[in-house]
């Protein structure tokens, strides 16, 4: 195969279903037979693993952050957003028989089959300022190290060793490990998004509560204001002692802790209690035209995740077979996936089997 159709079937099947990619190919070019299904999808995990292998060569050879005074924010990216999206795990019919067969062995008179799994893929996006966004994308489970990722892909982008950028997410555990362990993130930001959204459910919320009359509603209501306001100018620790103030005044109405309100409340001062390291002056970035939320990084998933892999519901998919696509796809969004590149990916991958080979041998 020519480097060039190789190019052409990896790009394409990055855009498209592997079928249709295929079937594409094979209308406008002179390949009757030449090229399958199980060809394209095998050329994308070969390119996948290859520019995989790539990110890990860049990693260990890659400059190392310093630390100490010199350390400055970067003037190349704004700010990186993360997000994480959930894919249906795809299994061959003979090992979810197996599973089966064991939960039925284990316990034959429990109805409780096991359920399939999902695929956990995170999706970023960087800012930068000089050209377009860079996006980067991984399985969680098949990446040895998250901040060691984040951090290569941030040196890609433009930062400097010495400089550190701010990174945006909510509170998704692996954001949190991949931020801490990271040498060149300043640290994470919980995004503004989310906690609005946390305190419209609970204003909402008090329309439908019937142990709330209907004068004290707006009451109720200024104070879930007032809280969300605290919070908005970076104050959190008030604003959780505000709404737990008003979830005490209103237990003592009888059959509030039934409410939806009830629950909303406490959802929402425990959000913002457990996240109040990550919390900042949110109206002082909005004026100093500062990003405050993960809304790039949402836009990342659908770009890269959502609309090739989770449009259609019946798609499923290995860990492997996500993560090598993913990788893919963000190098062509990314305009660095080329003829010359894939040569030179080939020939690398083609040096390090061989290696690899004569070590073991």
């Amino acid at each position: 195969m020519t480097p060039e159709l190789a190019y052409l079937q990896a790009k394409w099947a990055a855009h498209l279903p592997y079928h249709q990619a295929t079937e594409l190919l094979r209308e406008v070019l002179p390949l009757d037979k030449g090229i399958s299904f199980g060809s394209t999808r095998r050329r994308i995990l070969a390119v996948g693993s290859a520019l995989d292998a790539q990110f890990n060569r860049d990693i260990a050879s890659g400059p190392k952050p310093v630390s100490g005074e010199q350390v400055r924010e970067s003037t190349t990216v704004g700010c990186v957003s993360v997000d994480s999206a959930w894919l249906s795990f795809s299994s061959s019919p003979k090992s979810r028989k197996a599973a089966r067969d064991l939960a039925e062995l284990k316990s034959p008179w429990s109805q409780n089959l096991p359920r399939d799994r999902h695929v956990n893929i995170v999706a970023g996006r960087a800012t930068l300022a000089d050209r377009d966004p860079r996006l980067y994308a991984y399985v969680h489970k098949l990446v040895p190290s998250a901040p060691a990722r984040l951090d290569q892909f941030l040196l890609a982008s433009g930062v400097a060793p010495n400089e550190r950028v701010t990174v945006i997410s909510d509170d998704a555990g692996e954001f949190g490990k991949a931020v801490d362990g990271s040498q060149l993130a300043r640290g994470r930001i919980l995004d503004w998004f989310h906690i609005a959204m946390k305190f419209k459910t609970a204003k909402n919320s008090v329309f439908g509560s019937q142990t709330v009359e209907p004068h004290e509603r707006i009451s109720v209501e200024t104070e879930i204001d007032h809280a969300k306001w605290l919070v908005w100018h970076g104050k959190g620790r008030q604003s959780v002692s505000r709404i737990k103030a008003l979830d005490a005044t209103l237990l003592a109405k009888e059959g509030y802790e039934y409410s939806t309100l009830y629950w909303n409340l406490r959802r929402l001062y425990f959000y913002i209690e457990n996240n109040a390291g990550t919390l900042v002056n949110y109206g002082m970035r909005y004026y100093k035209g500062l990003p405050i939320s993960s809304s790039i990084a949402e836009s990342a998933v659908n770009l890269v995740v959502s609309h090739r892999m989770a449009k259609k519901q019946q798609m499923r998919w290995t860990d492997e077979g996500a993560h090598c696509l993913a990788q893919v796809r963000v190098a062509v969004l990314n305009e660095e996936f080329s003829v010359e590149q894939l040569a030179v990916l080939t020939m690398t991958s083609a040096t390090a089997n061989s290696t690899s080979a004569r070590r073991a041998a």
